[in-house]
């Protein structure tokens, strides 16, 4: 048997290259423009945070006013100023959608007050029959007067709240014909609360003069619907 003489194993030897001037430079550009590139996004996320921040504010800042004018309209829906309410409505009906949605919101039987009331001739609105008696000394009646709504429609709008007030006003002359233009006429002689049929019946005195004339009517002359 011949004898072989073994040689250790060896493999080729690479030279390890470090990167190029050109690579490095690529890096270096590479990593720059990812630098920017979040920077940049950083920038525009927190720009777009702050404009949603001013735009959420400024919302705010409208409801709130939103809410102050419809809690000052609301609140000024009173009998104490009835003389104003048609007004308001105007007031309202011209009013944005916003303002006008926030009021409807807040007190939306009070719009419907205000509506009825701005719409509703009073006197249109009710028949009013009185009965009068002179007293002994002629200087005074004592009268009764029944209410009822004129028309199914009244009746209708009347049935949305609870009761209504109404405020009588009496006029003297010497003849119907004359009541409208040359009666002697007597403010506030009674209030009345008729509940959601309107039909209702008072009495009231009056003092009166001979020289007024006989003839005699009473008119519904304002009327506040309640909650």
């Amino acid at each position: 048997m011949s004898a072989h003489s073994s040689r250790p194993l060896s493999f080729p030897q690479h030279k390890v290259r470090g990167l190029s001037i050109f690579n490095r430079i690529m890096v270096i550009i590479v990593a720059l423009s990812a630098i920017t590139t979040i920077t940049l996004f950083a920038k525009t996320s927190s720009r777009h945070s702050e404009a949603n921040s001013l735009k959420n504010d400024a919302m705010k800042a409208d409801r709130q006013r939103y809410e102050l004018r419809a809690l000052q309209w609301c609140e000024q829906i009173t009998p104490e100023n009835a003389d104003t309410v048609a007004g308001l409505f105007k007031g309202y009906d011209s009013a944005s959608s916003d303002i006008k949605r926030e009021i409807d919101r807040q007190c939306k039987t009070r719009v419907s007050i205000a509506d009825f009331i701005a719409n509703q001739d009073p006197i249109r609105a009710f028949t009013v029959k009185p009965e009068c008696t002179l007293n002994d000394t002629g200087d005074g009646a004592s009268c009764t007067a029944t209410v009822t709504p004129t028309s199914p429609a009244v009746q209708k709008r009347l049935e949305e709240f609870s009761s209504t007030t109404l405020t009588l006003r009496m006029r003297i002359a010497d003849t119907h014909t004359n009541l409208p233009t040359q009666s002697h006429t007597l403010d506030d002689v009674a209030t009345l609360t008729v509940d959601s049929s309107g039909n209702g019946t008072v009495s009231f005195d009056v003092p009166v003069d001979a020289s007024w004339g006989i003839a005699y009517d009473v008119q519904v002359s304002s009327f506040f619907p309640n909650e």
